[in-house]
């Protein structure tokens, strides 16, 4: 049976991770796409071997930034019958056995189709890799709220003392979010081509955030799935001289990851600092009886805003 997804990436001088990925993941025949965001002339002839030799479809961007590269990712899969499309950022590695044939039987009964940003249950500290190795199966990073109260995430309490999410409240079955933890992401193309007006101002952080956002102010609930496990390994871009952590590269930021200030940009889109929560109560009369206005007035600890069978 064809697969009703496809796989995205959005490569920057970065394609040995790439490399290194195809290598580690089973990706179950999906058609799989990398769209170049402005590399060096060298790292594009590197990516376009990369992708030749791996089977990767190879594009260079038509529009600066995430966005902008899921319209183009959107229109390229779209005419070979694919639905939907996930993206990876290159050291996250989907962890369910059948992982992708899993969410295509989801999205081909039509289970997703009212929903967002579809996001995943995230293992991004190193001792929950080892847990999860070790057997044990616990909801780790599954949603970024900067909202809601608490520590502006959807995490572990035992290693995140601030988080304020309860965990053990209801959060079984697939549940509301914010935004998703966006070391990996999923989307309808028709959702996004319908809903959605892409910027070029966020050329990767907070581009999945403003998506996300973009949903909730039409009143559209982005999801986690938590049956659905991925492992973020930033140490995996050690052994290619990537910095490790990418709000943290310093100088090799750009390089990487394109320009800062997006912090700047979803100030002057949203009116609110991001990280910051009480500037939302000035602005916060504007999103009344949209999903923004439900998640500012929602306390995590007492469950999910709303779960979802599914």
């Amino acid at each position: 049976m064809d697969k009703n997804v496809g796989i995205l990436f959005t490569s920057r001088n970065n394609y040995e991770l790439l490399d290194n990925w195809i290598k580690i993941v089973d990706t179950e025949d999906c058609k799989i796409l990398s769209i170049d965001e402005d590399s060096t002339e060298d790292n594009k002839k590197i990516g376009k071997e990369v992708c030749q030799r791996n089977g990767i479809a190879y594009m260079d961007r038509e529009e600066r930034g995430m966005q902008n590269n899921i319209v183009t990712a959107c229109n390229y899969f779209e005419p070979m019958g694919i639905k939907w499309l996930i993206w990876f950022q290159h050291d996250c590695f989907p962890l369910n056995n059948r992982f992708f044939n899993k969410f295509s039987n989801l999205t081909l009964n039509g289970k997703l189709d009212k929903f967002g940003v579809v996001g995943f249950n995230a293992l991004h500290k190193q001792l929950a890799h080892q847990r999860y190795d070790d057997g044990i199966r616990e909801l780790n990073d599954t949603a970024r709220t900067p909202l809601e109260i608490g520590d502006f995430w959807y995490r572990r309490k035992e290693w995140w003392p601030n988080a304020r999410v309860d965990y053990t409240k209801g959060f079984d079955k697939p549940f509301a979010v914010e935004s998703v933890a966006w070391y990996s992401a999923a989307v309808s193309i028709d959702m996004y081509m319908e809903n959605i007006i892409p910027t070029d101002d966020y050329h990767f952080f907070h581009a999945w955030d403003d998506i996300a956002f973009q949903f909730l102010y039409k009143n559209i609930y982005n999801i986690c799935l938590p049956d659905f496990d991925i492992k973020h390994h930033q140490p995996s871009k050690k052994e290619f001289n990537i910095p490790t952590n990418s709000p943290r590269a310093g100088a090799d930021r750009e390089h990487f990851y394109g320009k800062w200030g997006h912090l700047d940009v979803w100030k002057e889109r949203w009116g609110f600092d991001y990280g910051d929560r009480d500037t939302f109560e000035p602005v916060k009369e504007h999103y009344e009886g949209t999903l923004l206005w439900d998640f500012y007035h929602h306390d995590p600890i007492n469950g999910p805003l709303k779960s979802f069978d599914i």
